[in-house]
């Protein structure tokens, strides 16, 4: 997987705390604004972040969630972390589930983001990401994330 960049579309990444500040300090985003209805916080993405391929306002309370998170969307590299399980997905496919972390090229994020994994349909800090892999003639190749 760390080979190539591969396409993200609208994958919601964690941030530490720590991560979160240094975001503020470089005006990636701005500081969080007030409670919403729904009883999230958010924080308005700058330029600064959208050129990092950052996609939406970073989320930085909401229940259920532990720690601030962001969408991301564009060509990013990414890094697997040890212990995934992989199970067959057809004769010519495999999916992967373990931890996957984005690695964003930026001060502020020297540790990969990890991305969020999806559970009835939702993204959440529980689930692990899964990947599609697809055999092809040149060897396995990723395919995408499965929702």
């Amino acid at each position: 997987m760390g080979s190539n960049p591969v396409q993200l579309d609208a994958e919601q990444a964690s941030l530490t705390n720590a991560q979160f500040e240094c975001g503020v300090q470089y005006e990636l985003w701005d500081p969080p604004g007030a409670v919403t209805a729904d009883q999230r916080t958010m924080a308005h993405l700058e330029q600064a972040g959208k050129n990092l391929h950052f996609d939406d306002d970073v989320v930085v309370s909401e229940p259920g969630f532990h720690q601030p998170y962001v969408q991301v969307r564009g060509e990013f590299m990414l890094q697997l972390a040890d212990g995934s399980t992989v199970r067959d997905d057809g004769p010519d496919g495999r999916l992967v589930e373990g931890k996957l972390m984005v690695i964003i090229p930026h001060t502020c994020f020297s540790d990969p983001l990890p991305l969020l994994g999806v559970r009835k349909g939702k993204f959440s800090t529980d689930a692990q990401p899964v990947m599609q892999f697809r055999l092809l003639n040149d060897g396995w190749h990723f395919t995408q994330l499965v929702h």
